[in-house]
């Protein structure tokens, strides 16, 4: 049975952590976007396998390692560590829109810092055992034979100290190597990690190249006037700038980010703009993201067309030259590469609505 189990914990473990890694890595999580294979999903049920797996196996576990070497204990404690680390720090993500920021901003830190740290174990264990590689450990690490006197008065000798000791160094530096370089195409080179970075996610492994051809913003469907926006009709409207703490739904934060650009009611209000309609679509100029709101939403609620973040024009994978912020929604409601306004009396389901059921509104 325990065998059996084994086998089924580490396939279900192998599918977490490579689809874990993937959406994780932005190329990848943007290629099952575009490939509509829902990733996310995909990783939640599987993580729901895998708890069941495990509550299955703990009564076996401590079984089978009472009265086996050392070796085998601290292997399988080791796992229902690291396993209840990310148990509770996923499910605190899954949930996270009940608890406070301080929180689900930690669990994403525990969340990704297990997988780092755990990789180089799995790559040890795993080419340890294809290989029948035997690393030289203390044979009362190893066996049944009885403590060394030094170890019985609690006393390391200096050997087994720094070969336990390196070798926890090694792996919380390789882990954590991985971790502090893998993010590194998502974010600029001089971002101050201490607050967060943005993880870049498309829905396209590509996107509008506005350095080549002219951005605009239109306004339409149920408005007084249709209306086009170009860059060089911005100055003729208030600029605002806030500094808010950007949140994504999945759980991650970037505090303090300035943002600068003008409100959409200014914008109205300068132009004499008026809608009968209810609801607004916003369409990105990737021809393939939008996401909906209400009129009010837009008009009253401080969102604005954004086209400086801290001081800097926007990146190409930041939206470029536009992108749409609500302060008070997750970041899957900013609409990166703005390009189209739609007022109407009916309301669209967004992008996310559609493929990952997300909350319409996304309200913090």
């Amino acid at each position: 049975m325990l065998i059996r189990l084994h086998f089924i914990h580490s396939l279900t473990f192998i599918t977490l952590l490579i689809s874990g890694l993937f959406l994780y890595i932005t190329p990848t999580r943007t290629w099952f976007n575009k490939v509509q294979i829902p990733l996310v999903s995909v990783h939640v049920v599987t993580a729901v396998i895998y708890i069941v797996i495990i509550l299955l196996s703990i009564r076996f576990l401590l079984s089978y390692t009472f009265n086996k070497p050392l070796i085998k204990k601290f292997n399988g404690y080791l796992i229902l560590v690291f396993a209840s680390l990310w148990i509770f720090s996923g499910a605190t993500m899954y949930f996270q829109s009940s608890l406070p920021i301080v929180i689900r901003n930690n669990a994403v830190i525990i969340h990704d810092w297990c997988t780092f740290l755990f990789i180089p174990w799995v790559l040890t264990h795993s080419i340890g055992h294809f290989l029948h590689i035997r690393i030289s450990w203390p044979k009362w690490w190893r066996t049944k034979a009885p403590l060394p006197d030094a170890l019985q008065e609690n006393s390391l000798q200096r050997r087994d100290f720094l070969k336990f000791f390196g070798i926890g160094i090694l792996f919380v530096a390789i882990g954590g190597y991985i971790k502090w370089f893998l993010p590194t195409l998502s974010i600029s080179s001089n971002e101050d990690k201490r607050r967060g970075y943005f993880r870049i996610y498309n829905v396209t492994d590509d996107f509008p190249r506005y350095e080549d051809t002219d951005w605009s913003l239109t306004i339409n469907g149920s408005v007084n006037q249709t209306t086009v926006l170009t860059m060089d009709d911005v100055p003729l409207f208030p600029e605002t700038t806030i500094v808010d703490d950007f949140h994504c739904v999945t759980g991650w934060s970037v505090h303090g980010v300035e943002l600068k650009g003008v409100l959409l009611k200014d914008v109205f209000d300068h132009l004499g703009l008026t809608t009968s309609g209810k609801y607004v679509t916003a369409y990105s100029g990737d021809q393939t993201y939008y996401d909906s709101f209400t009129t009010s939403q837009i008009l009253d609620e401080g969102a604005m067309l954004v086209f400086e973040m801290d001081g800097q024009v926007l990146k190409k994978t930041q939206g470029y030259p536009c992108r749409l912020y609500h302060p008070s929604m997750y970041g899957y409601k900013s609409v990166k590469w703005l390009s189209q306004l739609e007022f109407s009396k009916e309301r669209e389901l967004g992008y996310w609505q559609k493929s990952g059921g997300y909350d319409l509104n996304g309200y913090l």
